[in-house]
């Protein structure tokens, strides 16, 4: 997997049921953005029958649209790190992200963030392309991230993400037993001031929608699948919270409760489980991450503490 990218070349071959001009059949089938379009034009190559056209010009069936995506420089300070990488291919790299690891540089996390790991490994690759996130975690939750590895591609999964067609599932170990072996969890988030890190159920705050399957019942706690319908700040942290069933390890949101004895953590018991999405050149596919240590002696201990 893997392997050198200069610039990757995006192939269509036009059937009897897409007469249209070269820039329609570009966006209507196969979702290329008009600002895309116009920035591969300029900086890349779009052919027809291997030969430069005009996006205005028509296509008939049997012709072939070839796109040269641009070559991009890498945008992030290199530096080495320890990725585990879960799956990768000529359009997508995923990793398992351990916690107390921020993605993007900040004020004071500017050389161990995700991006720097990521920038490192593509430069050693040979890889030239720009960091784009799919996905974020925070901090301290664990799991699946996945990284574009060009610009189509994000575009691509974020007009999926936007149409409810890509699949993201958590994992979590909260306190407690929840009312419910499943349920739906629609109540809006907001910050209870400006600048607060905190965010809480409010009436005014922003519609919130999570979804929750019990996968295993402990003694005095839970195991829990969900799923986002929407994608607001902590929103899994803020509804379970809500529901009086903080995750375990949680020091913002977990209130009163001790984390000791088999519910000691040194990070929130939060884990990104599986990614399922479509990519241009794949099918529709599905990557998983498994617990670091760290969750997976915490998964042992509530079984032996049953």
């Amino acid at each position: 997997m893997g392997g050198r990218i200069i610039s990757l070349v995006y192939t269509y071959h036009i059937s009897k049921d897409h007469e249209k001009l070269v820039r329609d059949q570009l966006v209507t089938r196969y979702s290329y953005s008009s600002r895309l379009i116009r920035e591969i034009k300029r900086i890349g190559k779009i052919s027809l029958n291997h030969k430069e056209c005009f996006l205005g010009q028509q296509i008939k069936p049997g012709d072939i649209i070839e796109i040269k995506m641009p070559r991009e420089e890498i945008d992030g300070e290199p530096v080495l790190g320890n990725l585990s990488v879960v799956y990768e291919d000529e359009e997508l790299l995923v990793i398992n992200k351990p916690p107390f690891c921020v993605t993007h540089p900040t004020k004071s996390h500017q050389l161990d963030t995700l991006a720097n790991y990521v920038s490192y490994y593509w430069r050693d690759r040979g890889i030239s392309a720009k960091i784009r996130f799919i996905n974020r975690l925070d901090r301290d939750t664990t799991g699946i991230v996945a990284i574009a590895k060009n610009k189509y591609v994000h575009h691509y999964v974020q007009k999926e993400v936007n149409s409810g067609k890509v699949r993201k599932v958590y994992h979590a170990f909260v306190y407690g037993k929840l009312p419910h072996a499943e349920g739906v969890i629609n109540l809006p988030i907001g910050q209870p001031y400006h600048d607060s890190i905190h965010r809480v159920v409010m009436v005014d705050g922003k519609p919130s929608v999570t979804h929750y399957k019990v996968l295993e019942v402990f003694k005095d706690a839970s195991l829990i699948e969900l799923i986002l319908e929407t994608g607001r700040t902590h929103q899994i942290r803020v509804h379970l919270k809500h529901l009086g069933n903080p995750i375990i390890g949680d020091p913002l949101y977990h209130g009163d409760m001790i984390d000791e004895g088999c519910f000691e953590m040194s990070h929130q018991a939060l884990h990104a489980q599986s990614l399922e999405l479509s990519l241009p050149r794949t099918k529709r596919f599905c990557v998983q991450a498994e617990y670091n240590d760290e969750l997976k002696k915490l998964h042992q201990r509530l079984i032996d503490n049953k």
